[in-house]
C-alpha cells in the first residue's frame, strides 16, 4: 500500500475516533479520579494543560481534540529514537489524535490502556513563550514534571517520568482547527506544540515532592509510547 493512502486510512481512523469520543467519556477500566470531576475550561494558559491532563487520566480523546491547536507538534526528546521514524523528529495533530485512539479505545494491534494515571506538577506557572519571534502577550510557555503511567489491556506497563515543555497560544492568535466551530477567541488557549523532555527519566519538581516513589527498571519516553501506538495502528491497517 502507498504510503499516502496508509496516512489517508490513519486520518480516517482519528477522525472516527474523534466522532465516538467527542460526547462522552469512554472510560474502559478503573479510574484514580473521581469520575464527576468536570473538564476543565482552557481560558488560561494554565488550564489548558490541565484539560490536555483532563484528557489522558480519563481517556478522552474529543477533550484533547478541544484543546490543541490546527498547526500542534508533538517534538519527540533530542536523542530518542523513537522519533527517527517521523519527518522532522516531530508528529503532528491528527498523528497524534491517532496514537491517542488507538491507546484510550483501541484499535490497533496493540491492546488499549486499562488504565492512565498522569500527573504534572500541582502549580504550572506561564513564562513567556521562548520560541524566537514570539509574542509574549499571545504566546507563553509552560514547563512540568511529568509522571505517566498507562497499563495495558495484556497488563504491560509504561512508566515515563521526566519533563513536559507545553507552549500554548490565546486563541485570537491560534489557529483555530475548522471542525471546533470556534472561531478567533481572547478568553481560549490552545496547546500548539508539546517537547517531550522525558529521556531523561524522574529529574523534576515532582521527584523532589515524591522522592520514596520507586523508580522504573527502565523508563519509557512519552515519545516512544505514542510511536508505539502509532505503529500499531499502521499494523493493523496493512495486515
Amino acid at each position: 500500500m502507498r504510503s499516502a493512502s496508509v496516512r489517508n486510512l490513519l486520518l480516517a481512523a482519528a477522525v472516527l475516533c474523534l466522532a465516538g469520543c467527542s460526547t462522552e467519556h469512554h472510560v474502559t477500566g478503573p479510574l484514580p479520579w473521581d469520575i464527576s470531576a468536570p473538564a476543565p475550561q482552557p481560558n488560561s494558559p494554565q488550564t489548558a494543560v490541565r484539560l490536555f491532563q483532563w484528557g489522558w487520566n480519563y481517556r478522552d480523546v474529543g477533550a484533547i481534540s478541544a484543546v490543541l491547536s490546527q498547526d500542534f507538534r508533538f517534538v519527540f526528546a533530542l536523542g530518542d529514537s523513537a522519533g527517527n521514524q517521523f519527518p522532522d523528529h516531530s508528529i503532528g495533530r491528527e498523528e497524534m489524535l491517532t496514537c491517542l485512539g488507538n491507546l484510550f479505545v483501541g484499535g490497533g494491534t496493540a491492546p488499549p490502556a486499562r488504565s492512565i494515571v498522569l500527573v504534572f506538577d500541582s502549580t504550572l506557572r506561564p513564562v513567556a513563550d521562548s520560541r524566537p519571534g514570539m509574542n509574549p502577550r499571545w504566546h507563553k510557555e509552560i514547563v512540568t514534571s511529568v509522571d505517566l503511567t498507562v497499563k495495558t489491556e495484556d497488563d504491560q506497563e509504561y512508566r515515563i517520568l521526566g519533563n513536559a515543555r507545553f507552549f500554548v497560544v490565546r486563541g485570537d492568535s491560534a489557529l483555530v482547527p475548522s471542525e471546533s466551530g470556534v472561531g478567533p477567541d481572547s478568553t481560549r488557549w490552545y496547546i500548539d506544540q508539546l517537547n517531550d523532555e522525558t529521556l531523561q527519566g524522574f529529574n523534576g519538581a515532582l521527584a523532589r515532592v515524591l522522592p520514596a516513589m520507586p523508580q522504573p527498571s527502565r523508563n519509557h519516553t512519552w515519545g516512544e509510547l505514542l510511536a508505539i501506538y502509532y505503529q500499531s495502528i499502521r499494523a493493523a491497517l496493512l495486515r
